[in-house]
C-alpha cells in the first residue's frame, strides 16, 4: 500500500459527534454535488495535462485560500497525487475527504512534524508518476507569502514548481486568515496553470529569498490572469 495513505486516521468519534467515515462520505458526498454545478474555463492547462501522460513528476502549488475547487484540476490517475495535511484533529477530516477523492495525504507541518513530513515527500518525489502538491501559504499563514517548505522541496527533488490559480465569476470570501474563496453554486470557474518554475540551487539565504520572490512573482502573475478572466458586472 502506498505509504502516503497510511496516515488514515482511525474510526473514532471527534467533535463532530460521529465517526470520521460517516461525516467524510457525507461531506465528500456533498462538494461533488455543489462542485459539478460550476461551469468550468481553463487555460493554458494542455502542458499540465501532457505531463502526467509523460509521467513527469509535478510538484503543484497555489495559494491557500483556493483549496475548494482545486480537485477539479487533478486529471490523473486516483492516488497518483499526495498533498501536505497538518496533523490536527480538522486534519483528521481532511485526510478522509481527500481519500474519497483520490488524493493521498503526508501528515505534518512546520509546526509539528514538519522533518519526518519533508522526508516522506521526498520519497514520493522519486516516482516519477506521483505528484505532489503544497499550498505554500498554508495551514495558517500568513497569507500569501511562500515559506521555505515549498522551495526546499523543490531544490531537493529537482521538480519544477507548476502554479495555479482559480477565480469565480460569484463567490463568498469568508473573513477567515487566508480570505477563503467559496463559490457560489453555477458560477463560472477559471482554472489556470502557469509555466515550471524551476528552483536553482540554494546555498546561502539571499539564494533562499531570491527562490522565494521568484515563486511568489509566479503565483501573483497567475492569479492575476485567473481574476482578469472574470466578466465585469454590468453598470460597472
Amino acid at each position: 500500500m502506498d505509504s502516503s495513505r497510511n496516515d488514515d486516521p482511525e474510526n473514532r468519534k471527534e467533535e463532530y459527534g460521529f465517526p470520521l467515515s460517516w461525516a467524510s462520505l457525507a461531506i465528500s458526498v456533498c462538494i461533488r454535488f455543489y462542485l459539478a454545478s460550476l461551469r468550468k474555463t481553463y487555460l493554458n492547462c494542455e502542458s499540465y495535462r501532457e505531463r502526467y501522460i509523460r509521467e513527469e513528476g509535478m510538484l503543484i502549488s497555489f495559494w491557500h485560500n483556493q483549496l475548494l475547487a482545486m480537485p477539479l484540476l487533478y486529471f490523473g490517475k486516483p492516488f497518483r497525487i499526495s498533498t501536505l495535511v497538518s496533523l490536527s484533529r480538522d486534519g483528521d477530516l481532511t485526510t478522509r475527504i481527500l481519500h474519497r477523492w483520490g488524493i493521498g495525504t503526508v501528515r505534518g507541518s512546520s509546526a509539528r512534524g514538519g522533518i519526518s513530513a519533508l522526508k516522506e515527500l521526498l520519497r514520493l518525489a522519486k516516482n516519477p508518476n506521483h505528484h505532489l502538491v503544497m499550498t505554500p501559504d498554508g495551514p495558517k499563514g500568513p497569507p500569501f507569502e511562500i515559506k521555505d517548505d515549498l522551495l526546499v522541496l523543490a531544490q531537493k527533488s529537482g521538480r519544477p514548481i507548476i502554479p495555479l490559480a482559480i477565480s469565480f465569476q460569484s463567490f463568498i470570501q469568508l473573513n477567515n486568515w487566508d480570505g477563503f474563496l467559496v463559490p457560489l453554486p453555477f458560477t463560472k470557474a477559471y482554472f489556470v496553470c502557469g509555466d515550471p518554475v524551476h528552483i536553482p540551487e540554494i546555498s546561502d539565504e539571499q539564494g533562499l529569498e531570491d527562490a522565494r520572490k521568484l515563486v511568489k512573482r509566479a503565483l501573483q502573475d497567475i492569479n492575476a490572469l485567473a481574476f482578469s478572466m472574470r466578466k465585469p458586472k454590468k453598470g460597472s
